[in-house]
């Protein structure tokens, strides 16, 4: 009896009131406290009755009064009580009975307290209450003009009585219709917030809501089934808890104050407001779940509550600390080789002098100096080689990929496209195109989000005010590195930002250049895209208009069915003999984009015989090459330049001349890109060049068949 008193009174049935079951049975009995002495005094100085019942009737107001201060001080430690439901309706009709009775019967107009008590009842607690308290309040006015008519048949006016009990049926019945409407409107609008509920329930968000228990200490009212997978605990376990018991102990005070400022929150439909944090928590196992938390507040069920949505970015975080792990692996590399590049030139430079002052000198102490000179330049050169090799040790792995399926690239990088887009300010959107079927390639998962990363950091950051990125990753059928059957793969991450000065663009690949240098620009990324690109024989173009666009566009080669070999970085040990290798007099096509350089390699080959004509770059290589065909026995250029570096040089040569001899000079003899030189049947020589090494690097190249 008392859970279907509970249930179909107080928790099933619709009020028409915004106010909690409490406020009302607070405000319900304060309210009877009020009406009794007024009734009271309206009795007394109608004196009709009175002196004949009034004692009876005090003892039962007194009894009335007890319940009520006991009502008061038990609603709050039990809001919900069948008996009370039951009870308060019955005291208040016995009590306007007997105050009929005292104040003379069927004519007082205590009469009118049966229609408040109907209408009052029902208003609070619904149609249910209200037909209980009608029967209540007929059985009332009939008991008590039974108790007089028995007293004096007389006194009785039956015309009366009968629009007495009608006004008590046929008024209820008429707000019991307008209440009828009201709480199906009512109804509707609850079994939306239900249905809500339920599609929460069933989707995938990990969603939970909250109110202040009697503490004022956030707690659990419900969590969907995301949530309950999400922290391993049944439900049973969490609803009724308070928010902080899925919360890192270190963060719970934070958890707290959020839920109770989202609670505070002023909201309205036109412009809901939302809070926001970034919170730790922890599954059932113990294990630590990075959570990005935002929190509405919202009206249901006559009150306020929370509902707060949950993202689990734990393997998200996880993935960019290991890309941030990478990256810093990465920077250095890239930092060391640019180290060893510029130092390997200035070796160059100083071997190349001290040899060139060496052969020329004439006393034996001068030439006893420049030669540890060139010994102490040679034992740099051995030291840096080593430490290149070092810090290239965390590269073996990903140097030594074989096949990277094309069905595997997809989703690693929408994730990375993801993670940037959690960490891009406001003002700029990101837009993304990414093919689901996409080449097979030889290289790492790791290095093209490596690529793709660092070309969207570079985006956001030349991205000052309001802009877009846009990102596309497809297949190429028509690139030069593409096969019949293989297309290339293809990143182009594009910005709308200020874009490249033109006389910026040779630079923007080198180490530690940057033009956001008082902004925290590494000079590194960029660097770092190119030297993964080249490792892997790869492409990287860039196309810029000022304040328009600028397009980085990276192909990378399709798996063609065979890794390339790995090629040795140890160097050839010098001939022993201190006479030169015979070569008869050349003249020589001289690249390199450093003039220093230029000018002691085209001293040494003076020394050696042989004339040269020089070019600072490949593409003015190349026009000279194109002009003078057959002006040049040998092409000597440097590897990495700019504009056109000496692996395209020489691609270009070999299709304008197959047998021209061809020596590249390198301070990046680790490079990866350059195991192709074998491909166009030229010869490799690192940097620093000595004079017995050019010899014999000119030598080897003008060989017959070499």
């Amino acid at each position: 009896m008392k859970q279907h008193s509970i249930h179909a009174w107080l928790l099933k049935h619709t009020r028409l009131t915004d106010k909690s079951l409490t406020d009302i049975q607070l405000g319900q009995a304060r309210l009877r406290l009020g009406l009794a002495p007024a009734g009271l005094y309206y009795i007394w100085l109608h004196d009709s009755n009175f002196s004949q019942y009034g004692n009876v009737f005090l003892a039962v107001l007194a009894a009335y009064f007890i319940y009520t201060g006991i009502t008061l001080y038990t609603i709050r430690q039990q809001p919900l009580s069948a008996f009370r439901s039951i009870t308060s309706p019955l005291l208040d009709i016995v009590i306007v009975s007997f105050g009929m009775l005292v104040d003379g019967g069927q004519g007082s107009g205590i009469y009118f307290l049966y229609l408040i008590t109907i209408f009052g009842h029902g208003f609070r607690f619904g149609n249910s209450m209200m037909l209980y308290t009608q029967s209540l309040s007929l059985a009332g006015l009939l008991a008590m003009t039974s108790f007089l008519w028995l007293q004096s048949p007389t006194t009785i006016d039956l015309s009366l009585l009968f629009w007495q009990v009608t006004t008590l049926v046929v008024l209820p019945a008429y707000v019991y219709l307008i209440v009828q409407s009201a709480e199906q409107a009512i109804k509707a609008r609850t079994e939306a917030e239900n249905s809500s509920f339920n599609l929460l329930d069933k989707g995938p968000t990990p969603v939970f809501t909250f109110a202040p228990d009697l503490s004022g200490r956030p707690s659990i009212l419900y969590t969907n089934r995301a949530t309950d997978n999400l922290f391993g605990h049944a439900r049973t376990m969490l609803v009724g808890e308070e928010v902080d018991k899925l919360i890192l102990p270190e963060d719970r005070r934070e958890m707290s104050r959020f839920c109770l400022d989202t609670l505070a929150m002023e909201t309205s439909p036109e412009q809901p407001a939302t809070n926001q944090i970034y919170i730790r928590g922890t599954d059932s196992g113990g294990n630590i779940l990075k959570l990005t938390c935002t929190a509405i507040r919202m009206h249901w069920q006559n009150r306020w509550i929370g509902v707060c949505f949950m993202l689990d970015i734990t393997q998200r975080e996880t993935l960019h600390e290991q890309l941030e792990s990478i990256s810093k692996k990465a920077y250095m590399s890239t930092m060391v080789a640019g180290i060893v590049h510029d130092f390997r030139n200035v070796l160059n430079n100083i071997i190349g002098y001290a040899e060139l002052l060496h052969m020329n000198a004439s006393d034996n102490e001068s030439r006893q100096q420049l030669a540890e000179i060139i010994a102490a330049g040679d034992r740099g050169s051995d030291l840096i080689t080593h430490l290149l090799k070092l810090s290239n040790k965390q590269h073996t792995a990903a140097a030594q990929v074989g096949k990277t399926e094309g069905s595997m690239l997809a989703q690693p990088l929408e994730n990375i496209v993801g993670l940037s887009q959690l960490q891009m300010p406001q003002h700029i959107q990101l837009v993304c195109d990414i093919e689901k079927s996409l080449p097979d390639v030889a290289i790492s998962i790791i290095e093209i989000e490596q690529v793709l990363l660092n070309l969207i950091n570079n985006a956001m950051q030349a991205i000052r005010s309001d802009g877009q990125i846009s990102i596309c990753v497809s297949s190429d059928h028509q690139h030069r590195l593409a096969t019949a059957e293989h297309p290339a793969l293809c990143i182009r991450v594009s910005d709308n930002g200020p874009g490249i000065a033109d006389e910026d663009l040779d630079h923007v690949f080198k180490p530690f250049w940057t033009s956001r240098g008082d902004k925290g620009g590494s000079g590194l990324g960029l660097a770092m895209v190119q030297r993964i690109v080249k490792r892997h024989h790869g492409s990287i173009n860039i196309d810029s208009v000022a304040n328009q666009q600028t397009t980085f566009t990276v192909h990378i080669p399709p798996f063609s069915g065979q890794e390339i070999p790995t090629r040795g970085t140890e160097e050839s040990p010098a001939p022993s003999s201190t006479s030169l290798p015979a070569t008869a007099p050349c003249h020589i096509l001289l690249v390199d984009d450093a003039p220093d350089i230029r000018r002691v390699h085209k001293s040494m080959l003076s020394r050696l015989g042989h004339t040269a004509d020089t070019a600072e770059n490949g593409l003015q290589a190349l026009a000279l090459f194109k002009k003078h065909t057959d002006r040049y026995d040998l092409v000597i250029t440097d590897y990495r330049m700019p504009v056109m570096d000496g692996l395209e040089l020489t691609e270009q040569i070999r299709r304008l001349d197959a047998d021209v001899p061809i020596l590249m000079i390198t301070a990046y003899g680790e490079d990866r890109s350059l195991q192709q030189v074998d491909q166009y049947n030229a010869i490799l020589v690192s940097k620093p060049v000595m004079l017995e090494k050019l010899s014999q690097g000119i030598a080897d190249a003008m060989r017959p068949g070499s």
